[in-house]
């Protein structure tokens, strides 16, 4: 079987909003949403010009039901892919759904500011940069630095003891019981 391979605009040809929403619209159509309903579409184009697609993926889980736009974004990211220009959504909805909160930050990780660009079923398109989707967003920038002393400690003693028939696992510090 052979893998799906992205789409490689050659180098001359610039990829157009209207080329990236009809991929998005596409890709909508393999979403499986049997609980939601609800089938969305992405593409995230890359600053090489490679754009790649992906479909929301539901599960009875329903946490563990996993965003078009992040299933796009990974793809782009498992081929080596670390500099973006576009996100595109295509929903269902009759007006533009801006991505969710867990793909905001997901997206803010790994493109930083980029375009948003989203588009509903009867064509109704909005735009926003993502910063004004994820104002004061968590990053990077946001974890305090580490002292020079706690980057260089080992990390906490470990003990392992049989509970029940099964095997626990609990620092020794912080259980204040010495090793067995």
């Amino acid at each position: 079987m052979t893998q799906p391979q992205p789409v490689e605009p050659s180098a001359t040809a610039a990829l157009s909003d209207e080329a990236l929403v009809a991929a998005a619209q596409a890709a909508r159509r393999h979403a499986y949403a049997p609980y939601s309903q609800f089938s969305v579409g992405a593409v995230v184009q890359t600053r090489s010009g490679r754009f790649y697609t992906g479909c929301n993926i539901e599960n009875a889980s329903f946490g563990l039901t996993v965003c078009a736009e992040r299933v796009a974004l990974f793809k782009a990211l498992s081929e080596g892919e670390r500099a973006f220009r576009a996100v595109i959504i295509a929903t269902e909805a009759a007006t533009p759904t801006p991505p969710c909160g867990a793909c905001r930050q997901i997206l803010w990780e790994f493109c930083g500011d980029i375009r948003v660009i989203s588009v509903g079923w009867q064509g109704a398109t909005a735009e926003w940069p993502l910063g004004a989707l994820l104002p004061a967003a968590f990053d990077a920038l946001s974890l305090p630095a580490r002292q020079s002393a706690e980057a260089s400690a080992p990390p906490p003693r470990t003990q392992r003891r049989k509970r029940s028939g099964r095997r626990v696992r609990e620092s020794a510090a912080a259980s204040g019981r010495a090793a067995r």
